[in-house]
């Protein structure tokens, strides 16, 4: 059999075998398509590259490049620095196996089932088969993958199940690797390193899809990004920034946006003067301390992200994440959008998403949580003074008012307190940031697609009897039941769901609009401010989004606590050094 042709799905293999058993002198299908097809190969403005074909679920065939350079080795001296275009190779490449992944923030997240290197920068396109000389151009999704900025890698999903969910519906697919943890957001705060390199090499990768796409059948000026969680914050970030705005004209961000405190982060520049003082880096000369960083082992930076933790509890954990850098992303964040050109967008969330609690709940404590409980919580896990400085206090307050008395049975239970603890997470790290993102995009007259996503019929909520819709399922509705939830089996609801959902994004890839025969699916305008797509298992438009919610948010909550939510505030430097000797960029 040939290498470049992969029979790895059901169809593909029964197909074989009845060929086989038909008849013992002819080739099976897959055999002779690879005779006549042969590998497919690309000619891309850095060399050629070879690859192989998959036949996907419905009988088409698709062309699969795994494992694209599209920057130089970020090693060495190139650690922690912005991504460097390729240099051109000679010969054919193989593109046939998925490059090592990225190194996360932590040991712990290290599988042993995965290779990982910091020569890592690497991207996987998958496109439907075109006869020579077919000059289609197919529209293109590049998929960022989520992780908290912290993990995660291109490869999470294979390819078999982009392409059977989007390449057999005429869509080139494209994933990415880029730096997480320390190496994509470790920064001196200032202009010695100034951060985000993370987001720099998804830049790097976009600029390879605008200039090499149409090797592969796609269309360089049909490019839609994709994000989840932390992905959905880079594809906002993509969409303001002027160094990659122009790269793409359409984004689709669930769960996540830029504005939220999951994204930007106001400690990444104190967490890495605290890494770099713990493996006896740090200098009052910034370039000294980077330099020093440069020259330091993987394990060693990940035991000194442990030490950190170890010494400082207060902190919860140690965070690299993007910062406002002067450069790729200068704050205000809503003047950059003011100045970006206007992406046509769709934007999602979930009614719970229970994986993002600050602090667990014990299973023995859940059938009695009470209002005390959720008060308790509230003041020393969520509107704390680490996080919200002088402001807490009365912050806490209208927390305790607005989700713990607001409305409350007088015998009111647990499962009560437990989804009131799950609305005022989901609100304060999800909808309150992208309800501020959406109304801003609703200022500048970007067309943007609301939707909430309330359909449950895939997990049973982490806390038990509270339901709600997880966002981490989302994966499943876009790829299927991997080997991510090999436990997890689609019912014939999910299925249904699934073609609903995929097609309303798949009809917005292609045409820019989500609606299609089976729905209609109305954008965000002056007079509909907040008016969302129901996916339910009955989809329908609803015009306002929680009001009562909507109005806490914009109108009660105070306004410092509003500008850390919603506007990007920027860290002043000079809070970050306060811990040590004052730093310098000399």
């Amino acid at each position: 059999m040939s290498h470049c042709f992969h029979i790895t799905s059901h169809f593909a293999r029964t197909i074989f075998l009845k060929e086989m058993r038909a008849c013992q002198f002819l080739y099976a299908i897959p055999l002779l398509l690879v005779i006549v097809l042969g590998c497919p190969k690309a000619s891309t403005r850095y060399g050629e590259l070879e690859g192989f074909t998959y036949l996907m679920k419905n009988g088409k065939v698709a062309e699969v490049f795994l494992g694209i350079p599209y920057a130089r080795p970020p090693i060495g001296d190139a650690r922690f620095e912005p991504p460097m275009p390729m240099r051109p190779w000679q010969g054919i490449r193989q593109a046939t196996q998925f490059s090592a992944s990225c190194f996360p923030l932590r040991k712990e997240t290290l599988s042993r089932h995965q290779q990982y290197s910091e020569d890592c920068l690497y991207l996987n396109v998958m496109a439907p088969y075109r006869k020579s000389g077919n000059e289609s151009r197919y529209p293109v999704l590049v998929y960022i993958h989520d992780g908290r900025f912290e993990s995660g890698t291109a490869s999470s999903f294979g390819y078999k199940r982009f392409c059977d969910n989007l390449v057999s519906q005429g869509i080139v697919a494209v994933s990415i690797n880029y730096r997480v943890g320390f190496l994509g957001f470790w920064t001196t705060g200032d202009h010695a390193l100034p951060g985000n390199a993370g987001l720099l090499d998804q830049a790097q990768a976009l600029t390879y899809v605008n200039e090499n796409i149409e090797v592969f059948g796609g269309d360089p000026l049909r490019v839609t990004i994709l994000g989840h969680g932390s992905g959905a914050a880079s594809a906002t970030a993509l969409s303001f920034s002027p160094y990659s705005n122009h790269l793409f004209q359409q984004a689709i961000s669930i769960s996540g946006s830029i504005f939220s405190q999951l994204a930007i982060s106001e400690t990444t520049i104190e967490d890495s003067l605290r890494l770099a003082e713990t493996v006896s880096c740090r200098n009052e000369r910034s370039k000294i301390t980077r330099d020093c960083m440069k020259k330091k082992t993987i394990i060693e930076l990940m035991n000194g992200v442990i030490e950190v933790e170890a010494t400082h509890p207060e902190r919860k954990g140690i965070k690299f994440r993007p910062v406002f850098d002067d450069n790729f992303l200068k704050p205000p964040l809503e003047e950059l959008m003011s100045r970006a050109p206007h992406i046509t967008n769709i934007v999602g969330l979930t009614n719970a998403s229970p994986g993002f609690l600050p602090k667990p709940i014990p299973t023995s404590k859940m059938s009695k949580f009470s209002a005390d409980d959720l008060i308790d919580y509230i003041k020393e896990d969520i509107a704390t003074k680490n996080n919200f400085g002088a402001a807490a206090k009365d912050f806490q307050h209208k927390l305790i008012e607005f989700f713990v008395r607001r409305d409350a049975p007088q015998h009111a239970d647990s499962d009560f307190y437990l989804g009131r603890l799950l609305e005022v997470m989901n609100d304060l790290r999800f909808n309150a940031p992208l309800l501020y993102e959406i109304e801003m995009k609703r200022k500048y007259k970007w067309s943007t697609y609301f939707f909430i996503r309330e359909y449950d019929q895939i997990r049973q909520n982490i806390l038990q009897s509270v339901k709600g819709a997880d966002d981490v399922d989302e994966y499943m509705y876009l790829f299927g039941p991997s080997e991510l939830s090999r436990n997890i089996k689609f019912t014939v609801n999910d299925v249904t769901y699934q073609r609903v959902f995929l097609n309303s994004l798949v009809q917005f890839i292609k045409t820019g609009d989500p609606s299609h025969q089976n729905l209609i699916w109305e954008n965000i305008d002056d007079t509909h401010g907040s008016r969302y797509l129901n996916f339910s298992q009955k989809p329908h438009m609803v015009e306002k989004y929680k009001p009562e919610n909507v109005y806490f948010w914009t109108q009660v909550v105070p306004t410092e606590i509003r500008g850390r939510i919603g506007t990007g505030k920027r860290l002043d430097r000079r809070d970050a050094h306060t811990h040590s000797h004052t730093h310098t960029e000399l």
